[in-house]
């Protein structure tokens, strides 16, 4: 996902990265005095977006005007979740959020379950969470 004058745009969606292409277009023509070198980074990023390459994309700039970046979609909810209000901590290890609901209650929002633990005596033991979303190519199961 790559954000551009704060708007996201979705690569592997054949519209949305038309769109992207059109918006930047957009921007390099309200340019004062565009030089060549800036012609050839707005190609540049032209070639990226249609060969959806988000990792060639994050940082990109054309001249100092055009700046795109890449977002990860956890950082997408966890900024959303935090502007609405709620507590949000994110895990060190994983993508998994930890949100505390309207009841004070702890949510587990992410893409997988926790491994089980091994115990003292050798047996494994899964970890519950009462409030628990898993998502998975955007379906919450």
């Amino acid at each position: 996902m790559i954000k551009f004058n704060n708007e996201l745009y979705e690569l592997d969606m054949r519209q949305t990265r038309r769109l992207l292409h059109e918006a930047i277009d957009e921007a390099f023509n309200e340019l004062d005095e565009p030089t060549e070198e800036m012609e050839d980074e707005l190609q540049e990023a032209h070639e990226l977006i249609s060969a959806q390459d988000e990792d060639g994309l994050d940082g990109f700039m054309v001249g100092y005007d055009i700046y795109l970046e890449k977002v990860q979609e956890t950082a997408r909810l966890e900024e959303a979740l935090k502007e609405a209000g709620y507590q949000v901590e994110s895990s060190n290890i994983s993508r998994s959020l930890y949100v505390t609901n309207d009841e004070g209650e702890e949510v587990r929002i992410a893409d997988h379950t926790r491994p089980s633990v091994a115990t003292i005596g050798g047996n494994y033991v899964n970890h519950e969470y009462e409030n628990e979303l898993i998502v998975k190519e955007n379906k919450v199961t």
